[in-house]
């Protein structure tokens, strides 16, 4: 909580006693002078400003009869409370003409008040914006990582859509190895056909041939099943990875469309940032 400073009560002092030419005092929360215009007086215990801290009044004042009464001890003035938001954090006293110097009080007084209020404005201001930096901190630095981790999982959409479709172009090429291996089969089923037609002209001499010959037709209908039976699987293999590739394609576009967006929230997060920053150096400076 921000007090009457010495500094402050002293730079007030001058100020006034400068504008007024009379002299002036500001005590502390213990009636202990921190600010006088003669510099004679400061560390003593003013008996007017401690029966104002203890509430007994919330000002005193010395008429010119009764510093003539005292034989020197008390002068002419007034002394007056300072208070922010009910608490008494002072007193403004000040020498010479009551009718003149009570106004001058009560002004410095309010003014002193008044800028105590300020600085406390200002000092939670500081105090708020310093938290919100840190949040702000701490909040871009999860928005980095994420932006971070947005863009190794964009780039891992993408080498994993180019890996599909390479997959699928050596689906391709298989398929045409499958179509040249089931024209041979075809071919093979044919030579086997041939042979066995002339194992069957040859007679007797073409017996032991007819069995190569249906050994290489039944050699060559199994080829074609074999054949019928990976191109069945590839054609589901295709098919899935089609699939795969469609989403691959869906997940590729959301996750650009996140990596974007973060993105923008990690630039709109820094300005913000930088806006708290320029504010809260403003309050210190004002402060």
């Amino acid at each position: 909580m921000i007090r009457l400073t010495t500094e402050m009560a002293q730079q007030l002092v001058e100020f006034v006693s400068g504008e007024t030419g009379y002299n002036m005092i500001v005590c502390d929360t213990e009636g202990v002078i921190i600010g006088d215009r003669s510099r004679e007086r400061f560390g003593v215990k003013h008996d007017g400003s401690v029966r104002i801290m203890r509430g007994e009044a919330d000002s005193v004042a010395i008429t010119s009869e009764e510093a003539e009464r005292s034989g020197g001890s008390m002068r002419e003035g007034y002394n007056i409370v300072i208070k922010v938001d009910g608490e008494r954090i002072g007193t403004f006293g000040i020498g010479g003409p009551l009718e003149t110097v009570k106004p001058i009080a009560k002004i410095a007084s309010a003014v002193i008040a008044a800028r105590i209020k300020e600085m406390r404005h200002l000092s939670l201001i500081s105090e708020v914006t310093g938290q919100i930096s840190s949040t702000v901190e701490r909040t871009v630095a999860a928005i980095e990582n994420i932006y971070a981790g947005s863009e190794e999982l964009n780039a891992a959409n993408m080498n994993a859509t180019k890996a599909v479709a390479a997959t699928v172009a050596k689906i391709q090429d298989t398929n045409q190895m499958l179509d040249f291996i089931l024209d041979v089969a075809d071919m093979t089923s044919l030579l086997g056909l041939n042979a066995t037609i002339l194992a069957a002209q040859a007679g007797e001499h073409g017996r032991g041939f007819s069995v190569v010959a249906e050994e290489i037709r039944k050699l060559g209908k199994k080829s074609s099943a074999s054949v019928d039976k990976i191109t069945a699987i590839l054609e589901q293999m295709q098919s899935g990875i089609a699939e795969v590739s469609a989403n691959s394609e869906k997940t590729a576009v959301i996750s650009e469309k996140q990596f974007l967006a973060t993105q923008q929230i990690a630039s709109d997060i820094a300005n913000i940032k930088a806006s708290i920053d320029a504010l809260n150096s403003m309050a210190q400076q004002t402060s």
